[in-house]
């Protein structure tokens, strides 16, 4: 029992660790700017943007299970650290000189860092509170630490606004740099849970471990339901983030108040994504309260394609942020609850490899709507939406 109490403290002090990383990564002097530095330094237009996109979800669809892979049989820490290593590598290559080329060499660091994160940050977790028993936290501890990334995001991205207007568009990648480089030492300080079964699965062949994934997915009906239902439309959802610069551009809204909007959106999402387990736990019929969120979703998408009034566009963007960036919360503990297998992070990986292949194939085709009517663009997502809404499956019990 004496040997057990300091392997316990220190596993619990991944949770502390965990919420200060996000802090650091959430530090983003690009962000708020990005459409403007692309687009005005980077010399690309819109539809070019979106293939550099599709080309960085491609290369996620590629790499997000070897990576899941690696978190499962090298370690999640490891895991996290090289995450970090690779998206400063990323912002380096991007910020040297505006070429094309040099963009692609930046994105596919850039996939490799999130590919390496992407599921493994959930496991970390999870194991970490699983070695003192609660893992039922989980949804709670991910909002926190998001609740972090966003309140960083909130602080830098007027940050970068200023960057960009006093110094150069050029700058506020080579920040951004520094900061992932910071993320990357802090990451060292995280200490891998020992659970019984980690010597198990380290033993395993590597491609076992990647097949494991799919099996898992295949097999559990439940499973493969929740990822059905909340993908697709996440997927769509988050198209907010490459569009809503455009939208206000049309709207003649000047760069500098890019980072302000931007401030105030992650406002919003942090307030939400504190907000949304507990209006989830307090609701009786959890399907519905699904089917409410997408709807709101959609129609809010309809509203925006047909809005150009700066005070309503800001509302409606919000209260898409509100509801739709913090979407995945309702399904995290249905998803976690259903994978029994020490391949936590490989299962994770293999459902988010789904989202990225969706992104990956649609990202042109926005790119060329974009350029003809974003407003357009808004009218088909929100169409979409509600479309994948009527085939909603998830049952309250399986949430």
């Amino acid at each position: 029992m004496l040997e057990k109490k300091p392997i316990e403290k220190n596993f619990k002090s991944n949770i502390i660790k965990i919420h200060i990383f996000s802090f650091i990564l959430g530090i983003h002097t690009v962000r708020a700017v990005y459409i403007p530095y692309m687009t005005i330094w980077g010399g690309l237009s819109f539809f070019q943007i979106m293939l550099l996109q599709s080309y960085f979800t491609a290369m996620i669809v590629l790499l997000e299970i070897p990576s899941g892979a690696i978190a499962d049989f090298l370690g999640r820490k490891t895991a996290l650290v090289l995450s970090a290593l690779s998206v400063s590598f990323a912002a380096f290559s991007y910020s040297i000189v505006p070429n094309f080329f040099l963009f692609i060499l930046a994105e596919t660091f850039w996939a490799f860092g999130v590919a390496l994160m992407s599921g493994t940050n959930q496991a970390f977790l999870f194991l970490s509170l699983k070695s003192y028993g609660e893992e039922e936290n989980l949804s709670k501890i991910l909002g926190r630490a998001t609740t972090m990334r966003l309140i960083a995001l909130t602080i830098s991205a007027p940050i970068g606004s200023l960057i960009a207007e006093f110094i150069s568009l050029q700058f506020t990648m080579t920040c951004l740099g520094f900061i992932y480089i910071g993320a990357f030492v802090f990451a060292l300080t995280f200490r891998e849970p020992k659970l019984a079964t980690n010597n198990d699965y380290k033993q395993e062949n590597y491609f076992s471990i990647i097949k494991s994934g799919f099996k898992e997915l295949k097999q559990n009906r439940i499973l493969r339901t929740l990822a059905l239902d909340w993908i697709p439309i996440d997927a769509l959802i988050m198209f907010l983030f490459w569009t809503h610069q455009v939208y206000f551009q049309v709207m003649n809204i000047p760069i500098f108040f890019l980072g302000f909007i931007a401030a105030l959106m992650n406002i919003t999402q942090a307030i939400f994504m504190n907000l949304i387990p507990k209006l989830l736990k307090k609701s009786k019929n959890k399907k519905r309260f699904i089917i409410i969120v997408n709807l709101t979703d959609g129609i809010v998408y309809l509203l925006l394609g047909i809005t150009t009034i700066i005070p309503l566009g800001l509302a409606l963007v919000l209260l898409l942020v509100s509801f739709g960036y913090t979407r995945f919360l309702i399904f995290v503990d249905g998803i976690n609850n259903q994978i029994d297998s020490e391949n936590r992070a490989t299962v994770l990986s293999t459902i988010n490899m789904f989202g990225s292949l969706i992104r990956a194939i649609l990202y042109p085709f926005i790119g060329i709507l974009v350029e003809i009517n974003v407003l357009m663009v808004f009218i088909i997502i929100g169409t979409l939406i509600l479309f994948f809404t009527l085939f909603t499956r998830s049952k309250s019990e399986y949430l």
